[in-house]
């Protein structure tokens, strides 16, 4: 006898592929979301940065920034005002050690390696020589 429709053997089959295929990009996702979470901070770290040598060429005043595991906090100090703050939160996978970096009035920088360790991907060094910042 000839049977005109799928076996419950055939069904099986064809609904585990199908599932199969819809499971595989929701896996994939997560890196995905944190690689983009990853380049928003460094995006907004740089601009950061950026905004403070500004802000320490022009106005003559020393700025510090505090990088702790889980934030980077950018502090300006003047007379008037007292201190302000922006602090930027790491995402999660991203961590960097504790370190404390200065920019004096001029807009320079010692030396120094700052290093954000990714739970995902490879680690990001920044070396801020001088007034510019060396992303590898």
């Amino acid at each position: 006898m000839k049977y005109k429709a799928f076996t419950l053997l055939e069904s099986v089959i064809v609904l585990c592929l199908v599932v199969s295929f819809a499971v595989l990009p929701i896996t994939q996702f997560r890196p995905i979301k944190q690689y983009h979470a990853e380049q928003l901070f460094f995006s907004k770290f740089n601009q950061e940065w950026r905004y403070l040598q500004a802000y320490a060429l022009f106005r003559g005043e020393r700025v510090q920034i505090l990088i702790s595991t889980h934030t980077v906090t950018f502090r300006t100090f003047t007379d008037r005002q007292g201190v302000s703050e922006k602090t930027l939160n790491l995402p999660n996978g991203l961590h960097s050690n504790s370190q404390q970096i200065l920019i004096d009035p001029p807009g320079h920088i010692g030396p120094s390696r700052i290093v954000f360790n990714s739970a995902y991907f490879k680690k990001t060094i920044i070396k801020p020589q001088m007034g510019w910042g060396i992303y590898e």
